[in-house]
């Protein structure tokens, strides 16, 4: 009887310390158990009737997750699901363009879109180039290891007959523009094969990709 009276003092006493916890998250929960409620995790909200529908999202990784399954490995390996680098690739561009625009007017749409465009598919071959090299280390590391190619999802020929239709995508882009900016940017895919190998050989990889990235503003001030 005693043991028990002890238990149940300690109960209150534990729900008032509870209670004075910030939030009322802390606040709730003392006041449930103290009332005598089932000990678990924070309350609930009582579940709404019906069966609950999918949450809209615009964000990267949930337009590539609600593509067609087949189409996902390919959308993942052009980091359709990461566009951190995509962006990066564009903004110079549409600095240049906003700045080779006339005092008063708003930038080249145009150039705006086929940059834009030019950026995605551009990005993309550098990620399929990228993984196509590193399949065998991608293997091997817990971060990378789930990347199409490693993880079995694609194979190299699919990978490199995607590589090839990204490829002339781009190039259909690329002879949008004048002929000084063709030729930049076609000597510009020479570092965009051979930078994922600069990691093998020196520790700035970053330096080839800055000035692969950089091609992209200095064929912006040549177009106009």
């Amino acid at each position: 009887m005693l043991g028990s009276r002890t238990t149940e003092f300690a109960r209150c006493l534990r729900a008032v310390a509870l209670a004075w916890l910030p939030g009322w998250r802390g606040r709730s929960l003392a006041l449930a158990r103290a009332a005598g409620a089932p000990h678990g995790g924070d309350l609930q909200p009582p579940a709404s009737p019906g069966p609950r529908g999918r949450q809209f999202s615009l964000s990267a990784a949930a337009v590539v997750d609600s593509a067609p399954r087949p189409l996902q490995p390919y959308l993942r390996l052009m980091r359709l699901d990461k566009p951190i680098g995509t962006w990066l690739l564009y903004l110079p561009c549409t600095w240049s363009i906003g700045l080779a625009a006339e005092p008063g007017c708003f930038p080249d749409w145009y150039m705006l879109s086929l940059f834009g465009t030019g950026a995605i598919l551009m990005r993309g071959a550098g990620c399929t180039i990228n993984d196509m090299w590193d399949q065998d280390y991608d293997k091997k590391v817990a971060r990378t290891a789930n990347r199409p190619i490693a993880a079995g999802d694609i194979s190299t020929f699919q990978s490199f007959v995607f590589l090839g239709g990204q490829l002339t995508l781009a190039l259909g882009v690329l002879l949008c523009l004048n002929y000084y900016s063709i030729v930049l940017g076609a000597s510009s895919l020479l570092l965009v094969i051979i930078y994922p190998l600069m990691k093998r050989i020196t520790y700035w990889p970053q330096l080839a990709l800055g000035i692969a990235a950089g091609t992209g503003k200095i064929r912006m001030t040549k177009t106009h």
